[in-house]
C-alpha cells in the first residue's frame, strides 16, 4: 500500500514537472508580434529607427499571433473583417491614424511659430482616433505599418502588383521600370477594364481622349508627383496612377490633351492603386512567416457616384 502512495506521488510529480515544461517550451515557440516583426527586419535589412515610418503603431508587440493580414490601409472595415477572420496581426502600408506619424501630435517648430513635423495629425482626443485605438486594443490587435522597407525592395512589389492585378506583367518593357506597353486599344477601354479589374466604383477618374490609341502604359501606384510626370509623360500613351496634385498634374495633362497631343492621365485611388501590392506581400509573407495564416484584406474604392 505504501508502495502504491508513494508511486502515485512520484507520478504526480513526474507529471507536474512534464507539464511544466511543455508550457516553457510552448511558451518559448509562441510567435508574437515582436517576433514577426524581427524576422521582418532580418529580412529587408536596412535601418529601422524607432521614430521611422515602419514599425508597431497600435496594439501589445508581445500578442501572440494567431494569424496575418496585410493591406493597403487599416481601417475600421479592415480592422473588423481581420479581427473576425482570426487575424490579429495587421500589416498596413498606409498610416493607421490619419497622419504621417499615425496620430502623434504635432510638434511646434524650431522657430515657435508653426507647426512643425507631424502637422496635421489627428488630435488624440478626437472621437474618431479613440474609438479606433479602443477598438484595436479591445480585440487584441496589432498592427505594423510596412510602408518605406516594402516599397525599397528592388522586385518593385507596389507596381509588379498592380501590373499582375490588371495583367499586364508580361508587357514590362524594362526590368525594374514602370512602363508597360500592352496590345493597341483606346483610352476609353483601358479605362473600362481598370475599373472592372480593380472593382473600382467612383474613386477613378480620366483625363483626355476617349477614343486616344494607347499602347505604351505608365504605372505609378501611390502618389505621382509632377517631376515624374513631367519627365516621363512624353513616353507614354497613358499615365495610371493613385492620386496626383490636381492644380499641377491633373490640369497639366488637361494642357497637353488641348495642346493637340493625345496622351490621358487616369487617376484611380492612392489606396486603391497601392492595394495589390500588399496582396503581393501577403503572398511573400507566407514565405518568412509559416507558423501562421497571411492573408491580404482589400480596403477598397470608398469613393461612390451620383447618378
Amino acid at each position: 500500500m505504501k508502495r502504491n502512495d508513494i508511486s502515485r506521488r512520484r507520478f504526480v510529480e513526474i507529471a507536474g514537472t512534464a507539464a511544466a515544461s511543455c508550457r516553457q517550451v510552448g511558451a518559448a515557440n509562441t510567435l508574437t508580434a515582436r517576433a514577426v516583426s524581427d524576422r521582418l527586419q532580418s529580412t529587408l535589412g536596412g535601418e529601422w529607427p524607432a521614430t521611422g515610418t515602419d514599425g508597431f503603431k497600435a496594439g501589445d508587440p508581445d500578442t501572440p499571433v494567431k494569424g496575418i493580414a496585410t493591406t493597403a490601409m487599416a481601417t475600421m472595415d479592415v480592422l473588423k473583417q481581420a479581427s473576425k477572420s482570426g487575424a490579429n496581426l495587421i500589416v498596413t502600408y498606409e498610416p493607421t491614424f490619419f497622419g504621417r506619424q499615425d496620430g502623434q501630435p504635432s510638434v511646434t517648430a524650431a522657430n515657435g511659430r508653426g507647426p512643425g513635423r507631424g502637422a496635421g495629425a489627428v488630435d488624440p482626443d478626437d472621437p474618431v482616433y479613440k474609438a479606433k485605438k479602443q477598438f484595436i486594443e479591445k480585440n487584441e490587435l496589432v498592427v505594423f505599418r510596412l510602408h518605406d522597407h516594402w516599397q525599397s525592395r528592388k522586385e518593385s512589389d507596389m507596381t509588379t502588383g498592380l501590373a499582375d492585378a490588371l495583367g499586364w506583367r508580361k508587357y514590362r518593357v524594362k526590368p525594374d521600370d514602370v512602363i508597360y506597353e500592352i496590345p493597341p486599344t483606346t483610352t476609353e477601354n483601358v479605362v473600362a477594364m481598370i475599373r472592372n479589374k480593380l472593382n473600382l466604383r467612383g474613386g477613378l477618374r480620366a483625363v483626355g481622349d476617349r477614343k486616344a490609341p494607347v499602347r505604351r502604359v505608365m504605372l505609378y501606384p501611390g502618389v505621382m508627383t509632377p517631376a515624374t510626370m513631367w519627365q516621363r509623360y512624353s513616353e507614354t500613351d497613358l499615365m495610371v496612377t493613385g492620386e496626383v496634385r490636381e492644380w499641377e498634374n491633373t490640369h497639366y495633362a488637361a494642357d497637353i490633351h488641348t495642346s493637340g497631343e493625345k496622351r490621358g492621365l487616369v487617376t484611380i485611388g492612392r489606396v486603391a492603386s497601392e492595394d495589390p501590392g500588399m496582396r503581393a506581400c501577403a503572398a511573400w509573407l507566407k514565405t518568412i512567416v509559416k507558423e501562421v495564416s497571411s492573408q491580404w484584406i482589400t480596403a477598397g474604392d470608398l469613393y461612390w457616384r451620383a447618378l
